[in-house]
């Protein structure tokens, strides 16, 4: 009996380290992909960008400003509209099943039609994972205030 008890519990601990290496597997897939978005901002690469976004993508702009997928896309290839640098960090993912929490901050050097848009952002993003892989559906991002 004592030997059942004991398999048993080595089974439960076994699925725990499990669900726990999975859940850091989506952080740092996540994390990536979020380095990923960043990226592409610099080199407006369309196709990366559409590949992260879903169609159903929704973002609302450190304006305050709500757009959707096809709007970003636009904004992404418009010359006045450059991202020149960017680092995001204190990335924290939060996974809930299929869709994850994704919380950071970047500094960034930018410009919107032309006016100078730099400086630190907060941002969160919303993924769901759609046939295997991950997508954005949903952004919030927030100009922190200069110090």
């Amino acid at each position: 009996m004592r030997f059942v008890i004991m398999s048993a519990a080595a089974l439960m601990l076994a699925g725990a380290a499990g669900v726990a290496a999975a859940a850091e597997d989506v952080s740092k897939t996540l994390t990536d992909l979020e380095a990923k978005w960043s990226a592409a901002s610099l080199t407006q690469d369309a196709k990366v960008t559409d590949a992260i976004l879903a169609p159903d993508w929704v973002g609302r702009g450190w304006s305050g400003k709500q757009f959707n997928k096809a709007q970003a896309m636009a904004n992404l290839k418009d010359p006045t509209s450059k991202v020149t640098a960017i680092k995001n960090h204190d990335v924290v993912v939060r996974s809930y099943g299929t869709v994850a929490v994704v919380q950071g901050y970047d500094d960034e050097t930018s410009s919107e039609k032309g006016k100078d848009t730099s400086g630190t952002y907060s941002w969160t993003d919303v993924f769901q994972k759609r046939n295997g892989h991950w997508v954005a559906v949903a952004s919030q991002t927030t100009k922190v205030p200069a110090k």
